[in-house]
């Protein structure tokens, strides 16, 4: 049934609800601008698929600088470092930080759990006949399980990657709580250089933790003659 009767006019008025949006996304912008001058986050990072390009970009630039505050032990393979980030298309830092913590430069380092080398790589994921403690073959290899650590089952976060290079692709389906205290250490430590190589800091208060927790013997026994 249709009628003619006068349909009543809409409101000049806006919308209450409209206001409150209003208000709302003008919150968000000024929490947004704080945080960002605070350094606490980068617009960029809250823009859709921005953030994650640039982590990935920061992740595998080859030619990114080498941080100057890894141990002498780790520094003498400086040019190898170099040299293997761009073979493998990552920041030289991510090598440095898993050569400081896994062997501290030791090439010849051997695990209690039979890992062994720079990388402190396990036995099964070398080929037959290799020699395992080779750096060029060591760093191959461990190269190898990093890469499907960091794209298969991190997705390019760096600190799964590194916790699922020490603890196994297990570590990404569980809670931080739930891995094994090694592998927690593991990431704190990683994860901490990693934010010291981003601030560009010349001295790491992490590495000196890392240091005075037990890293100074692995050191030690790095700097020995071989």
């Amino acid at each position: 049934m249709t009628t003619n009767a006068p349909r009543p006019q809409p409101s000049q008025r806006p919308p209450r609800w409209r206001g409150l949006a209003l208000y709302a996304a003008l919150l968000v912008l000024m929490t947004i601008a704080l945080l960002e001058a605070l350094g606490v986050v980068a617009l960029e990072d809250l823009l859709p698929g921005r953030g994650s390009d640039r982590r990935v970009h920061f992740i595998t630039d080859a030619s990114a600088p080498l941080a100057a505050f890894y141990t002498p032990e780790v520094l003498h393979w400086r040019d190898e470092i170099r040299e293997w980030a761009r073979t493998y298309q990552v920041n030289p830092n991510v090598l440095a930080i898993v050569i400081q913590i896994e062997s501290c430069g030791d090439a010849t380092a051997i695990s209690s759990a039979g890992a062994l080398g720079l990388m402190q790589v396990m036995p099964f994921h070398f080929e037959y006949g290799e020699n395992m403690i080779s750096p060029q073959t060591n760093v191959q290899r461990g190269m190898e399980v990093f890469q499907e650590c960091l794209t298969v089952f991190a997705e390019y976060d760096l600190g799964l990657a590194l916790a699922c290079y020490n603890g196994g692709p297990s570590v990404t389906q569980r809670r931080y709580q739930d891995w094994y205290p090694e592998t927690r250490y593991y990431y704190d430590w990683a994860t901490g250089l990693w934010q010291d190589v981003q601030a560009g800091v010349t001295r790491s208060e992490t590495l000196a933790s890392w240091l005075a927790a037990g890293g100074q013997r692995l050191c030690e026994q790095a700097a020995r003659p071989q």
